[in-house]
């Protein structure tokens, strides 16, 4: 008999593998196309989110910029309206526009920055945009002294005893005559003279402790030095009456004592109605301003600068009377730059909370100065150039120039210039005699002890007189 051949049929089992083969091979490549959709959606994200960083840094950037400009004294900074560009690269480009405006107060400005992306650089439009808004206020970080230069303080041979409670120095101080006493609780000078041995405290006078001291349990001056001090005694060593710390290297400079009207006159304060008129006309004593104006004391206006329609083409002369200071004040003149005056000025608020800031755009020439009895604290702030007039008697500049006809005696007034303080052969009938002085420079000649030599008051609440005034970021949010 012929052979049967068996045919081998596909089992059950057999085509139950096939089956979950295709189902696995599906199911991975669902998981496998998952994952990949999930990897492009997650570097979408990530890149969006990298993307929407940088435009957050470029609008922080615009803020910063901001402030930048407001810092460099440009306190009208309205920003930029056109896009500053940040960053570019093939795959993207950043820029920033900000808006500037006044807040509540002059001394508060409120930054309004936008970022964008643009992604390609090339695009038309920006892919991501964040936009900021940062409140930037204007404060200090440190307050006055009663003597404070941003370069020298230099006396002449003249000079007798100053004293003052606490002086801080830029530069150096040099005295000239070994009959010169500097006396004083605390004494900070960041510089040297490089002409003399590095010598922050420098020349051929003295260094005395005061009698007394302001500040309770203290016992000795302290002499804080960034180089050596060439006063011996003490030199570079403590002893009973000096606590001296030499060659710091720590020490930090002044960088402006620079205060713009704006910080003590808000938008509030109007233009005098009658321009200068207030300080040359009227019997004394001359309120300012005068009756019924109340913050009226801009003169002529609120603008910047010497108007040469204040005095007489700029000059304001005053008058030997008195002039009660009422509120502050912003001048748009030089004070007697032609002719010298001897005008007496008076606060009727006393105390910290009741100094008043008389801002003067040009230069002041007085002859002598004097403050009323009982007169609250002034500050007299000068913006003007030193004058070539002054220069064969002030050495470092006389923007602030007080001289020798009749005698100071003004415990209520701290004289504070942007450039020269001179004190030319100056008398003095009270002591103390000033509330205390700032200038780029100082240079002091007093007529030694003809009564009184020069004191500044140590009670002066230079608290209140700032330094180093700057703009800084104090709210963010995300708008």
């Amino acid at each position: 008999m012929p052979k049967i051949k068996r045919q081998h049929n596909a089992t059950p089992e057999q085509g139950s593998v096939l089956v979950a083969i295709l189902v696995i091979m599906l199911f991975l490549s669902v998981v496998i196309s998952s994952l990949i959709v999930l990897a492009t959606a997650n570097l979408t994200r990530a890149r969006s989110r990298i993307y929407l960083l940088q435009a957050q840094y470029a609008a922080e950037s615009g803020a910063d910029a901001a402030i930048a400009q407001l810092n460099a004294g440009n306190d009208t900074y309205s920003g930029s309206a056109t896009e500053v560009l940040i960053l570019t690269n093939p795959q993207y480009k950043s820029t920033y526009t900000m808006s500037v405006t006044t807040g509540a107060t002059s001394k508060q400005k409120i930054i309004t920055a936008t970022g964008r992306v643009y992604a390609p650089a090339n695009a038309s439009t920006a892919s991501f945009v964040r936009k900021i808004e940062v409140v930037a206020e204007r404060s200090s970080i440190s307050t006055s002294s009663s003597m404070v230069s941003r370069n020298i303080i230099e006396t002449s041979s003249g000079v007798k005893n100053i004293q003052g409670k606490d002086i801080y120095v830029n530069g150096y101080i040099n005295m000239n005559k070994n009959t010169t006493n500097l006396i004083a609780e605390n004494i900070i000078v960041a510089g040297k003279n490089t002409g003399a041995t590095n010598c922050s405290i420098g020349g051929t006078g003295n260094l005395i402790k005061p009698s007394s001291f302001a500040t309770a349990g203290q016992t000795k001056t302290n002499l804080n030095l960034a180089y050596n001090n060439c006063i011996s005694p003490p030199g570079n060593s403590t002893n009973t009456d000096f606590n001296v710390l030499a060659n710091q290297n720590n020490i930090s400079k002044i960088q402006s004592t620079f205060i713009p009207w704006s910080q003590y006159m808000d938008s509030s304060y109007q233009n005098s109605p009658g321009g200068c008129s207030d300080w040359t006309t009227g019997s004394f004593p001359r309120n300012i301003p005068s009756t019924g104006n109340t913050k009226k004391t801009h003169y002529p206006d609120s603008g910047s600068n010497v108007n040469t329609s204040c005095g007489s083409s700029g000059d304001l002369t005053l008058a030997s009377g008195q002039y009660n200071i009422k509120d502050n004040v912003h001048i748009r003149a030089n004070l007697c730059a032609t002719t010298a005056c001897t005008p007496t000025f008076y606060n009727p608020d006393t105390g910290a909370a009741g100094v008043k800031f008389v801002f003067v755009e040009g230069t002041i020439n007085f002859d002598s100065l004097t403050t009323a009895t009982g007169s609250g604290p002034i500050v007299f702030v000068t913006y003007g150039a030193d004058p070539a007039a002054k220069s064969s008697v002030c050495t470092y500049g006389g923007s602030l120039y007080v001289g020798n006809n009749g005698n100071t005696s003004a415990p209520a007034a701290y004289l504070l210039a942007q450039n020269g303080l001179c004190l030319d052969k100056t008398k003095f009938s009270s002591s103390p005699a000033l509330g205390g002085l700032s200038g780029k420079n100082i240079y002091v000649a007093t007529n030694s002890g003809s009564p009184f030599d020069l004191y500044l008051d140590t009670q002066f609440p230079v608290s209140s007189i700032p330094v180093d005034l700057s703009w800084h970021a104090s709210r963010y949010r995300r708008l």
